[in-house]
């Protein structure tokens, strides 16, 4: 997250660099970014820039955390109101509301298309802990989690309508479900 510095800064030059780090992370994945785009596009030095921000990384995180939501917080608040045959159907529009149809299209696929181990693990950290281990942990979850994940990778990759989306959605969690609510009967 962004140094004590950046912070001080008056509210109209806050605005430019943060949105000249938001522009650079909407038009390259992560791994494309580069700081010196990020100062061009300010018209700064480059130490300006380490002045508010770590490194990349950090700039990149600060930016996903203020742009986005976690998705799997989406899911969890919906399964405390609803059955799981209910939260997974709710859970399809909600998914295309948030990473389709949002003005932070671009960040949700880079993030999607462009997230590794590395990132995943020094995101943890950082982002917020509303899901709780127990609930990650869960098999359950996991094998939502897997799936879902896929069918979102997917969605960016083979650049699906809201059409394609909902169907290969309800083919998928349809055929889970058969299963799920085998286990969830035995398990």
């Amino acid at each position: 997250m962004p140094k004590e510095t950046y912070y001080y800064l008056p509210d109209e030059k806050k605005t430019r660099v943060y949105l000249a780090c938001r522009s650079e992370f909407e038009t390259h994945s992560y791994h494309e970014a580069k700081i010196m785009h990020i100062v061009k596009a300010l018209n700064i030095p480059r130490g300006s820039f380490y002045q508010y921000f770590d490194d990349l990384k950090d700039c990149y995180f600060y930016v996903l955390s203020k742009e986005t939501i976690e998705i799997h917080d989406l899911f969890f608040e919906l399964i405390k109101k609803h059955s799981l045959e209910e939260s997974l159907e709710k859970y399809k529009y909600i998914l295309l509301e948030n990473l389709l149809h949002s003005s932070s299209y671009n960040l949700y696929r880079y993030r999607f298309l462009d997230w590794n181990y590395e990132l995943e693990k020094d995101w943890k950290p950082k982002g917020t802990k509303t899901v709780s281990s127990v609930e990650l942990n869960n098999p359950l979850i996991q094998v939502l989690k897997a799936v879902i994940h896929d069918i979102v990778h997917r969605l960016f990759s083979e650049k699906w309508s809201d059409e394609e989306f909902i169907t290969v959605y309800n083919r998928e969690i349809g055929l889970l479900k058969q299963g799920l609510t085998a286990y969830l009967s035995h398990g």
